[in-house]
């Protein structure tokens, strides 16, 4: 039989899954949660509208350098700190957006799921430090926020069925 006149034929095929687990990830596969529930119970509720939600982690340099490290500077590393830098759509009635809005208005703190592909996640809390509303005459409407980390963030948990 052809299919589409191109002369393939319609077959069932089975293909085996890549066992190397280093394959690369997509963006859009990431994605920023905030809790609307409690801290017991919580409700993860998207931000919708997300197009690009990039967490940060820093660390203060602290310049070590001596007279005995032959001409060249020393560094470690000090205190540590993380911001996701929010970018979407401004979506109506998304509880998500409102929770971020709500939180920059009432200077409340937020408590941030960012999942992976694979399911893993990390939690934190942050306060919101920018919130910006741009809705252009000739173009989409959109938000931008900044999330600032208070405290650490957790380690990649799995997620428990």
């Amino acid at each position: 039989m052809l299919f589409n006149d191109f002369g393939l034929q319609r077959f069932a095929v089975t293909l085996p899954d890549n066992p190397d687990a280093s394959v690369a990830t997509a963006g859009k596969d990431y994605t920023l949660f905030v809790n609307i529930g409690t801290v017991a119970v919580p409700t993860w509720t998207k931000v919708g509208g997300q197009r690009n939600s990039p967490l940060k982690q820093t660390a203060d340099t602290i310049d070590v350098t001596h007279k005995g490290s032959g001409g060249y500077k020393a560094t470690i590393a000090g205190l540590k700190g993380w911001s996701i830098d929010l970018d979407g759509l401004a979506m109506l009635d998304d509880d998500g957006v409102d929770a971020v809005e709500y939180a920059y208005d009432n200077s409340k703190q937020l408590n941030v799921k960012f999942t992976r592909p694979d399911g893993k996640y990390k939690t934190g809390w942050c306060s919101v430090t920018e919130f910006t509303l741009e809705p252009p005459h000739d173009g989409e409407a959109t938000i931008k926020g900044s999330l600032e980390g208070v405290g650490p963030l957790s380690a990649w948990t799995t997620a428990t069925p």
